[in-house]
């Protein structure tokens, strides 16, 4: 992803632009599983649903670390325990709400 340590000193605006394209790929892929999830009652889709929510988190941790920003690390750790929560209580509205809320805004911090 990077060439070199990180931060060793700015991102090159390309690589900024593709690491906020990955980011909110990511979690508009996240939350595109999450409402499939939702909609489905076939345990085995389900299950499939979360792997993808757990990849698209990999994706925008990916991503944060690229563009060395802190508070979207720290928002991808609140996203993280609200997922951690949804796993646990997947039919808890306010879980889910929280985890909506949570995807936007760190999509909305990128400017998008």
């Amino acid at each position: 992803m990077t060439d070199g340590v990180r931060g060793s000193g700015p991102i090159h605006p390309d690589d900024k632009k593709m690491y906020e394209q990955e980011y909110k790929q990511g979690a508009n892929l996240f939350q595109k599983a999450l409402r499939q999830y939702q909609k489905s009652d076939n345990t085995f889709q389900q299950a499939e649903f979360k792997d993808v929510m757990h990849r698209a988190l990999g994706v925008m941790n990916d991503s944060a670390q690229g563009l060395i920003r802190k508070d979207l690390e720290a928002k991808n750790q609140q996203i993280q325990k609200d997922f951690d929560t949804f796993q646990q209580f997947p039919e808890d509205p306010d879980t889910i709400k929280q985890l909506n809320k949570d995807l936007d805004d760190a999509r909305h911090s990128l400017g998008g």
